[in-house]
Parts: structure tokens; C-alpha cells; sequence
């Protein structure tokens, strides 16, 4: 039982770690880096996953420290279990025991583990395509519209699954197409209550990656 766990655990973190090392070779400054990172955390904070609190940098930073004490993904029965471990403090967790690592490493790390804790939440979808678009469509990946996105995840799968596939491209059929149009409209309106319905309209086109 233990080795099916970390054999399905490693391979929803090799799917963390592509997407953390495809945001680092972007050469976004800590700053942007920081901004897009606490955007897909937003994902798992919507979820119930990751405290609402804590940033990205944090998230890393005791995902790092947690790592240093032996306390691995590995040795839960699920990544998600293991998130819950990490942020808690009875555990030994010191903010300034990492002062020599750097604040982009933390923040890559923050990102791995707010992606696979998405990825172990809705296997079926292409969850680490849709976050390695950040180098194509940066400003789609916002704090705000991320944490809708995953309160839509939260609610409607089917719809999230929509918004997932055509952000990354794979959505081909019209019906599919339009659908996640206007839930991105939706999205847009409620980021920006008095935004136009073709101004909302233009958005949400300008969201999709050609392949």
C-alpha cells in the first residue's frame, strides 16, 4: 500500500516540479514571480486546501524546512494530508531558519506544492498544461481570476474542466469553446463588476492559447 502512495505521489510531483522549473526559466523578477506563484496558490486556497493566509513564499518556505526534518509527501496518504502537516506549527517550523535560501527558490517551491495539490484534487485534467501557459498568457493569471477559477473547480468540475482545456488550447468544438467563454465572462464580471459585456467578451477570448 505504501509503495502504491509514493508511486502515484511521485508522479503527481514530477508534474509540480515541470511546472515550477518552466516558471523559473520565464526570468520574471521575485516580484512577478512572487505575483504569478500567489495566483495558482489562489487555486488551492479556493479549494480548502492551503490556508487562506499564507502566501507562496511561506508555503515553500515550510514545504522546504518540513523536507529538512524528514517530513515527506511520501509518508502520507495523500499530498493533501501532507500540506495540512506542514502548516501547522507543532512540527518545529522556524520563518527564520531559511534566511540563506533565496526568496525565488521558496516561492518555486510554494508553486510545486500549490500544483500538485491541484493536480491530486482533479487527476483528470490537464492541470499542469494549464499552469506552463504563464509564459504565453501572464496577465490571465491573476490572484483574483485564479481564485474564482478554483472556487468554479470547487463547484462545478465539469465547468472547470471547460475553462482548464481552453486555456491550454485542447478545447476544438464550438460548443466546448463557447461555454468556457462565457464562464470566463462571468469570471471578468465579477473581478470587475462594471466592466462591459464586450469588454468582458474581449477578455476572455484573449485568454486562448493557440497550439
Amino acid at each position: 500500500m505504501f509503495g502504491i502512495i509514493a508511486g502515484a505521489l511521485g508522479t503527481l510531483v514530477a508534474g509540480a516540479v515541470s511546472v515550477s522549473k518552466a516558471l523559473g526559466v520565464i526570468g520574471l523578477a521575485v516580484q512577478g514571480l512572487k505575483a504569478i506563484g500567489n495566483a495558482i496558490a489562489s487555486i488551492a486556497k479556493a479549494l480548502g486546501i492551503v490556508k487562506p493566509e499564507t502566501d507562496i513564499e511561506e508555503i515553500g518556505d515550510r514545504a522546504l524546512q518540513a523536507e529538512q526534518y524528514g517530513i515527506q509527501p511520501e509518508n502520507y496518504e495523500s499530498y493533501e494530508a501532507w500540506i495540512k502537516k506542514i502548516e501547522g506549527d507543532d512540527w518545529g517550523y522556524d520563518p527564520e531558519k531559511n534566511r540563506e535560501i533565496s526568496s525565488e527558490e521558496k516561492i518555486l517551491k510554494g508553486t510545486e506544492v500549490s500544483v500538485a495539490a491541484t493536480m491530486e484534487r482533479f487527476p483528470e485534467f490537464p492541470i499542469s498544461e494549464f499552469l506552463t501557459v504563464t509564459e504565453k498568457n501572464q496577465d490571465f493569471f491573476s490572484t483574483e481570476r485564479m481564485y474564482e477559477i478554483g472556487k468554479l473547480a470547487k463547484t462545478d468540475q465539469d465547468a472547470f474542466g471547460k475553462v482548464v482545456n481552453y486555456v491550454t488550447g485542447s478545447a476544438k468544438d464550438h460548443t466546448t469553446v463557447n461555454d468556457a467563454i462565457g464562464l470566463l465572462m462571468d469570471i471578468e464580471k465579477t473581478i470587475e463588476p462594471e466592466i462591459s459585456d464586450d469588454n468582458a467578451y474581449d477578455k476572455a477570448a484573449s485568454f486562448y492559447v493557440m497550439e
